[in-house]
């Protein structure tokens, strides 16, 4: 079977998320919750703790940098694998905060390990994510439903199709991963 499969790497596909704002907004009276998380796996000779202090130190050069209308920070739960969290007003400022965020922990070498980026916004009182999966360079919907590790199949398709000319996605749902235990 054929699936049709527009990719970005990072920093196109988070600058794609940005300027999405209209759309999400005006269209489809979504909405963002002014926060993201980036998902970082660690290497397979730390623990979540060690992952952690690697990580803040990569963020130290993102903070340093001032005068942003953006806070990025780590999450502080116990998770086995951490989560970078970035917040800010619009959708704009923080899809900027996701991408520096995730360009710092580049440089500092554990780009590699990002697992994803997810945006959760709110549409009708629902709350639906977008993942940002860097190993296939698209964004794919996520809607978890009331059950436990259950999901909205339809509303996941329905958002698919209705952003899929502003946003890179993939059709394929085989690519569709949920991401439980959000910290967002």
């Amino acid at each position: 079977m054929f699936f049709l499969k527009r990719s970005a790497d990072w920093g196109k596909a988070q600058a794609a998320m940005g300027k999405s704002k209209e759309i999400l907004e005006e269209r489809l009276d979504t909405f963002t919750t002014s926060s993201s998380g980036i998902l970082v796996s660690p290497s397979s000779d730390q623990n979540g703790e060690q992952a952690k202090e690697e990580i803040e130190r990569a963020l130290l050069m993102v903070n340093f940098m001032g005068g942003r209308p953006w806070e990025v920070k780590l999450d502080s739960a116990d998770n086995p694998h951490p989560w970078v969290i970035t917040q800010a007003n619009d959708l704009e400022a923080l899809s900027d905060a996701t991408r520096i965020a995730g360009e710092g922990l580049a440089n500092a070498g554990v780009g590699s390990r990002v697992l994803a980026a997810v945006y959760p916004f709110v549409w009708k009182g629902i709350k639906i994510y977008w993942i940002y999966q860097p190993r296939i360079k698209v964004f794919t919907p996520f809607v978890p439903d009331n059950s436990e590790e259950g999901r909205d199949h339809p509303l996941e398709l329905r958002m698919e199709k209705a952003i899929r000319s502003c946003l890179p996605t993939s059709r394929d749902v085989k690519q569709w991963f949920p991401v439980w235990g959000l910290p967002l």
